[in-house]
């Protein structure tokens, strides 16, 4: 496993322990976060304060990583996933996502999409 994917393994550690109290240290400073319905969030402090946002009322968080695809150079990076989570006295299971990342040449996360 190549720093791409312990990045990846670290963000859904974040995600599943509703914390992103890190993520700058993860995205450099100008990166780009894109995903169906929103806007482009871009810059590592607007890209954490959105995940907080979308984190908030979700309780019992879990992800599974079905298949991580990492490029070589370590610049590139593919993931397949689920998330499941408890909201509203309701459990949603196994939603399928898939994330795709560009690193900068010191590793942090400068381009990340999400599918859903």
């Amino acid at each position: 496993m190549g720093h791409a994917a312990e990045t990846w393994e670290t963000f859904a550690g974040m995600l599943a322990a509703d914390d992103v109290s890190d993520v700058p240290t993860l995205y450099a400073v100008d990166a780009l976060y894109l995903e169906p319905y929103n806007p482009p969030h871009r810059g590592n402090l607007l890209i954490q304060a959105y995940l907080k946002d979308w984190l908030g009322g979700k309780e019992e968080i879990t992800v599974e990583s079905s298949r991580v695809i990492e490029s070589p150079d370590e610049r590139s990076l593919g993931v397949e996933w689920t998330i499941s989570y408890t909201a509203a006295g309701r459990r949603w299971s196994d939603l399928p996502r898939a994330s795709f990342f560009g690193f900068t040449e010191d590793g942090r996360i400068d381009y990340h999409r999400d599918y859903t």
